[in-house]
């Protein structure tokens, strides 16, 4: 389909919209993880997968993140065997390889914040943030094979593969991370559920419109596909990120205001 071989100025619209929100994003969440102290790594982690974001949509804005991939050559050109042909935004796999492990790292730095002691925990931690991350990258990886694949057959096998590694994520975060999260209290664990409902929620949709836009099915086309993408990846990272930075700053100014006076007291003594 010719539609889906062009990048429309429909599509250059939403490009540049994901570029300046990301860019913006980032700013705000530098400002507002202003005075985090020793969890200020949470506002550097977010700020850095909203610069990251930024640069790969201003990358696909100047048309250098995408590709026609054909039957019998990766890059097509002139368009040829149109029928045959597909243009795919593979920059976008690239963003996704380097932001969604900050945006697990970060989900998991609340999570698994008490297990940071030397010794058995601290190995706990490690594996857990290690098959997490793993899992992610290959899920990203198994996408963009999926892609690339203009072989049906090759296609589905590596989407469901995709499929599996997602599960393998949403297996842990769910699972043992969460529980780590609320055995540490009602605060950190309600921030944590926060956090995780907005993930899953909007990273559920990431594979649904894989499989109905052009990559997939192609019944949606690839100016929807751009367009809905661009949502989604602005809640997903300046969204996530403005909640995580914010929640973990009334956690911190709270554990900091009842610490106080207990240390009024003790002067006073």
């Amino acid at each position: 389909m010719l539609e889906n071989l062009e990048v429309t100025s429909h599509q250059e619209t939403w490009l540049w919209i994901g570029t300046v929100g990301m860019a913006l994003g980032a700013i705000v969440i530098l400002a507002l993880g202003r005075g985090l102290g020793k969890h200020s790594h949470h506002a550097v982690a977010s700020f850095f997968v909203c610069a990251i974001a930024a640069c790969f949509y201003l990358l696909m804005a100047f048309g250098q993140g995408d590709v026609i991939v054909s039957p019998n050559d990766l890059f097509l050109t002139p368009i040829e065997r149109i029928e045959d042909a597909r243009l795919v935004y593979f920059a976008r796999y690239i963003d996704w390889v380097f932001t969604t492990p900050l945006l697990l790292i970060g989900l998991m730095g609340v999570g698994l914040a008490a297990l940071t002691q030397a010794g058995e925990a601290m190995r706990e931690r490690a594996g857990l943030v290690a098959g997490v991350v793993g899992a992610d990258i290959l899920m990203i990886v198994t996408g963009l094979f999926g892609a690339l694949s203009l072989d049906d057959t090759h296609k589905y096998i590596w989407f469901a593969v995709s499929c599996v590694f997602f599960l393998g994520v949403l297996f842990v975060v769910w699972g043992p991370v969460r529980a780590a999260a609320k055995a540490q209290g009602g605060e950190i664990g309600a921030l944590y559920d926060k956090l995780l409902a907005i993930l899953t929620v909007l990273w559920f949709i990431y594979p649904i419109l894989w499989l109905l836009g052009t990559e997939g099915t192609e019944t949606i086309s690839l100016n929807a596909e751009v367009t809905v993408f661009a949502i989604i990846d602005l809640l997903a990272k300046v969204g996530f990120g403005i909640v995580l930075v914010t929640g973990v700053k009334k956690l911190s100014e709270a554990g900091a205001s009842a610490s106080a006076p207990a240390g009024s007291a003790t002067q006073a003594n």
